[in-house]
């Protein structure tokens, strides 16, 4: 846009004179440095995960009542920007062995994976379980972060529940074609032991 004495200038100067101008101001704008901007990137951003100090780690090993869990891989189930529960992957020959950090609370959950409760689908608001009845204490989506070690296809937008009766406890999370559904039990903070 031209301010109103450059107007003024080139109507004076006639049609040969406003190409001289317009020429001139683009060379000048061609030669004048543009600050760089950042590059784009091609990959989208991973969502950043705070975590709470303490807070398990891939690579760590903890132990509890004398079975060792060493922590290769980890599934965060964000929320509003951190782990609403985070599921650690813990293998042992011939198990399917996971321990799940909840956002809050004294307990950890010793879980394995469980045939019978994905053979159910998605969960309502119970899980049956020997006889009795677990209820869903905690569901909704999340966004799942995963690191180390993990089943492929664990990434993205997804949902969770958690179901507890007494000590027993049942997670479900589902994302895209993955479900992984694993029962097991609560573990208090305390008894539990960090190795190394």
């Amino acid at each position: 846009m031209l301010d109103p004495i450059s107007l003024g200038l080139l109507m004076a100067i006639g049609a040969g004179g406003a190409a001289a101008v317009t020429r001139w101001r683009r060379r000048r704008e061609r030669e004048t440095p543009k600050p760089e901007r950042a590059a784009a990137k091609t990959e989208p951003a991973e969502p950043q995960v705070s975590r709470a100090p303490g807070a398990y780690r891939v690579g760590e090993v903890l132990l509890f009542l004398g079975d060792e869990y060493w922590l290769s891989g980890e599934l965060a189930l964000v929320r509003e920007g951190t782990p609403a529960l985070t599921l650690f992957v813990a293998p042992e020959r011939a198990k399917d062995r996971w321990l799940a950090a909840p956002r809050q609370g004294e307990v950890l959950y010793a879980l394995e994976a469980d045939a019978a409760l994905a053979a159910l689908g998605w969960p309502g608001v119970e899980v049956p379980h020997e006889g009795a009845t677990m209820r869903r204490v905690e569901e909704g989506p999340c966004t799942i972060v995963a690191s180390g070690e993990v089943p492929e296809g664990w990434a993205g937008v997804g949902r969770y529940a958690v179901f507890r009766a007494m000590e027993t406890v049942a997670v479900v999370v589902e994302q895209g074609g993955n479900r992984l559904a694993l029962k097991g039990k609560t573990v208090p903070r305390p008894l539990v032991e960090r190795l190394g």
